[in-house]
């Protein structure tokens, strides 16, 4: 059963409550000290903090977050690498392990970057489409795993070329409990992967980074393009060729302040399941929708982000979103059908010098909100 979510209010005493957890646990836990290996002295840090998060997919979590953050090799240049992990239980009977990570190698000739995440997630569906009718709300359960990784060396300045693996194990898909015979939406919608899933493939990305941080950049460009083929013969159930594009540039404004941009193009040719389709509403993209409120093959997305420093840890930013889904290309131009998003956040520096972040934001979209907590920026 489905919990009503808390007030506004009542997530924000929840933040702070957090806060001062995470400060306590942080003194305890943190784990801060030179590598008696590396005659730089350069410091290798591990935050490790209780997590109580609030987002529309989960409502309230309960659960243990931690960020390793770490540097290879003597040049101080190379950018800082890091792994992090997550454990979560939700009032929604939601369990979720996850794991993220970007390694940057010895004069960043080479960067490894790597998510993995295992769960058991209750969740709703409406129904493909930009525009489906909030009455077409339908729950389901599935179990998956997940993995994807990308091997990069440096070919040029900062072009980065490479491949990537991807793999998606849906192994539980529970659907039409309480729903009439026939009725499910997802029978009558004929929804690929509502009996579950396997897709495997391997793809080519290439990417240009000039970003001067990697947890909050303050100046830089950033271009990726991703092509993945899906395919039997890697072992996918599903056969459909998918790519992504992801734009970002930062400005460094006066007073330490940093305006962001983002722009992402995601497009699915042929039979793609459910779990690997694109949706609105993420911790990152189109803040403020329930993931997946609205889904279809293709997606389009913008986003702006004002950050400003306020006193001492702290900081805010406020930020403006809007795109959409579609079952081709094409329909992703349609403009009157945008959705929009907008919000703000608060920002507090585990780190000041590595500029790692926790962060708080509430998103608002049409008919619809959302409050999340995380650590590092949405982008």
């Amino acid at each position: 059963m489905f919990n009503r979510p808390i007030s506004l209010y009542s997530k924000l005493f929840l933040f702070f409550c957090l806060v001062v957890l995470s400060l306590e646990s942080q003194a305890q836990i943190n784990l801060e000290k030179k590598d008696s290996i590396n005659r730089l002295g350069k410091k290798r840090k591990l935050f490790a903090f209780p997590a109580v998060i609030y987002s529309p997919e989960t409502t309230l979590a309960f659960g243990a977050a931690g960020n390793f953050y770490f540097k290879l090799g003597k040049d101080n240049t190379v950018r800082t690498s890091y792994v992090q992990g997550l454990g979560l239980y939700t009032l929604r009977h939601q369990a979720v392990l996850g794991l993220e990570s970007s390694i940057f190698f010895h004069d960043e000739r080479y960067i490894l970057k790597t998510k993995a995440s295992s769960s058991y997630f209750p969740d709703r569906f409406w129904g493909l489409g930009n525009d489906t009718p909030n009455g077409n709300l339908e729950y389901y359960t599935v179990g998956q795993y997940y993995f994807f990784s990308q091997l990069l060396r440096k070919t040029y300045k900062s072009l980065f070329l490479g491949l990537a693996y991807e793999t998606q194990n849906v192994f539980s898909f529970e659907y039409g409990s309480g729903i009439a015979r026939g009725k499910s939406i997802f029978d009558t919608e004929s929804v690929p992967g509502r009996f579950g899933s396997l897709v495997s493939g391997v793809g080519l990305v290439a990417f240009w980074d000039t970003r001067n941080n990697a947890f909050s950049p303050s100046r830089g460009f950033y271009f990726s393009y991703y092509v993945n083929n899906f395919s039997s013969f890697f072992g996918s159930s599903f056969a459909y060729t998918s790519q992504a594009i992801d734009v970002r540039k930062y400005f460094l404004l006066r007073k330490g302040q940093v305006l962001a941009f983002q722009f992402v193009l995601n497009t699915n040719d042929g039979d793609v399941p459910l779990r690997s389709m694109s949706n609105i509403g993420s911790n990152s993209m189109l803040r403020g929708y329930y993931e997946g409120r609205f889904t279809d093959k293709d997606l389009i997305g913008i986003q702006a982000e004002h950050r400003i420093p306020l006193i001492g840890r702290f900081g805010m930013v406020v930020f403006a979103a809007t795109g959409r889904v579609g079952s081709k290309t094409s329909d992703l131009f349609v403009l009157e059908r945008l959705k929009p998003s907008f919000g703000t956040g608060l920002r507090y520096a585990i780190d000041k010098k590595e500029k790692l972040n926790l962060r708080l934001d509430a998103g608002f979209g049409r008919r619809s909100n959302g409050l999340y907590f995380n650590i590092t920026e949405a982008f």
